[in-house]
């Protein structure tokens, strides 16, 4: 897997910079936090990426539609009965968390409110479908290797920035580095997952017509953040996000992702299902 790829050799390279840059307590230092951050990596990475989301566990009394479909599709797909979680976020997202047999389902606030119990059947579906075909650990992966990068990187520059009374020039500061941050961010996204993932998602979706047909409507509905298509746009809610708090930056990193719900359907599976 190119995740594993990636995961490997970043340790590597930062195995080899500790161990010819520093030397005595230093580097004995930068040892334990090495072995700190990949017993996190290999045994916590679902739960830093819900720290990261901000994430809330549902309660059953909140949201009985949720548990009912979350339910109902773990039976249906032979998976482990996930936990349920919210985030506040600005898009209408979707994301599954799988380390071992813990599985996670995360929503968004707006998306689990707008949506029915069948819209969150399919909902459900799709992400656990995820788990039965063995994809949900390595989206999980690189989630979390890039979200920990994000995060380790807005937080440096809080810090240094917080030296600099100039207010000026802090923003700026902040400008440059979410217009830096978020292309090298899809970048590794797509060399870790490229476009393969989202198409056996789909191919896999064609066994079920029924689930997949309501997943076009729940599609349709969505709020897509269809300016993300346009390079313009996609770089102003980068640079406006600067004047939020890193929490919201840390989001929005993830949620700026590629998504396969970014797509809307084809002109004729619309048709198709406006006429249902």
């Amino acid at each position: 897997m190119r995740i594993n790829l990636l995961f490997f050799i970043a340790l590597a390279l930062t195995i080899l910079f500790v161990w010819t840059m520093l030397s005595g307590a230093w580097m004995v230092i930068a040892y334990c936090v090495l072995a700190f951050c990949l017993f996190v990596a290999l045994g916590y990475s679902d739960t830093t990426i819900l720290y990261i989301l901000g994430a809330r566990e549902v309660r059953s009394d909140d949201e009985e539609n949720f548990f009912t479909a979350a339910a109902q599709e773990a039976y249906k797909l032979a998976v482990p009965l996930p936990s349920l979680y919210f985030y506040n976020g600005s898009f209408e997202r979707g994301f599954v968390l799988q380390n071992r047999q813990k599985v996670s389902l995360v929503l968004s606030r707006s998306l689990l409110t707008h949506a029915h119990s069948a819209e969150l059947s399919a909902i459900c579906f799709e992400l656990l479908l995820q788990v039965k075909k063995g994809m949900a650990p390595k989206r999980t992966k690189v989630m979390f290797l890039l979200g920990t990068k994000s995060w380790l990187i807005h937080a440096i520059t809080q810090i240094l920035t917080s030296l600099i009374p100039s207010r000026e020039i802090k923003q700026s500061a902040a400008w440059v580095i979410n217009y830096l941050l978020h292309p090298w961010l899809s970048f590794v996204f797509k060399l870790s997952m490229g476009k393969r993932y989202f198409k056996k998602l789909h191919n896999l979706l064609a066994d079920f017509p029924k689930e997949k047909e309501m997943r076009e409507r729940v599609m349709l509905k969505l709020n897509h953040p269809i300016e993300l298509a346009h390079l313009p746009s996609k770089k102003l809610i980068e640079l406006t996000s600067s004047n939020r708090s890193r929490h919201f930056q840390n989001i929005l990193a993830l949620e700026l992702l590629p998504h396969e719900w970014d797509s809307l359907p084809s002109s004729q599976e619309n048709i198709r299902v406006e006429k249902a």
